[in-house]
């Protein structure tokens, strides 16, 4: 009787152990999903962020404004300060790109 119950409660134990390591597991993995829900917020974020820029820039014909008067400007008339990667950052016409300097 007595070796019946050392194994029934180790059986016990073990299964107990399990259990605890099951839950351990599955809590980890819980916390790395939420780390990554996080983490694609956040780039969502960043996407509507550089879609609003992106969409301010552009007048209702779908063309350039200029970031001092704010009225279209055409491909002739254009002058474009672009950032240390080459990306377009601000749009000009000629003259009001020249007043700035003034």
């Amino acid at each position: 009787m007595l070796k019946k119950l050392e194994i029934g409660e180790l059986s016990h134990e073990d299964e107990e152990s399990d259990i605890r390591e099951k839950i351990e597991v599955t809590l980890r993995r819980l916390q790395e999903l939420k780390e990554r829900v996080a983490e694609l917020k956040r780039k969502c974020e960043e996407l509507r962020l550089m879609e609003s820029q992106r969409t301010e820039q552009y007048d209702v014909d779908n063309r350039l404004r200029c970031d001092k008067c704010g009225r279209a400007v055409d491909a002739a008339q254009q002058v474009a300060v672009k950032d240390s990667e080459g990306v377009a950052r601000k749009h000009y016409h000629k003259k009001c790109f020249q007043t700035l300097f003034k």
